[in-house]
């Protein structure tokens, strides 16, 4: 008896929003204005970027904030070969990039890597690289106005 798989397509569209509350909303509109806001907990020191209304370590509210120099290093990374909906053509690299002295990071797309062929892309990135915010072109305030973070 020859078994038969079923398959069925599904289509969705959902329209929402999330209020971002006060820590992001700084955070964004910083993005907007091309700056990388990060923030310190004052009662262990420590810096998040992105930032984060409560430090994880002490529970403690945060308030003191800091304009970052953008600039940071590559943590983690991984090329991605296949397409996926709603994302760069293949190949990309998303990087895992510790911002300033950030005891936090944050994942981005990286760009401005020059390759030849796709396999040549994992010997040009290397862990430590530093790397720095390219800004889009308009900025609306969210992640994307980062285009992309590149070596320095």
């Amino acid at each position: 008896m020859e078994e038969k798989v079923m398959r069925s397509n599904y289509c969705m569209h959902l329209d929402y929003s999330v209020p971002l509350g006060e820590t992001w909303t700084k955070f964004m509109l910083g993005l907007k204005g091309k700056k990388i806001y990060g923030n310190r907990c004052s009662k262990c020191g420590r810096m998040y970027v992105p930032p984060q209304p409560f430090c994880p370590i002490c529970y403690k509210k945060i308030e003191d904030w800091v304009e970052t120099s953008g600039e940071g290093i590559v943590v983690s990374f991984c090329i991605t070969y296949q397409k996926f909906m709603n994302l760069p053509e293949p190949p990309f690299t998303l990087g895992i990039i510790r911002v300033d002295d950030s005891a936090t990071c944050m994942m981005h797309r990286m760009g401005g890597i020059k390759y030849e062929h796709p396999e040549d892309l994992p010997d040009k990135i290397t862990l430590g690289m530093k790397v720095k915010p390219v800004w889009a072109e308009e900025r609306k305030g969210e992640i994307l106005d980062i285009a992309y973070f590149k070596p320095v």
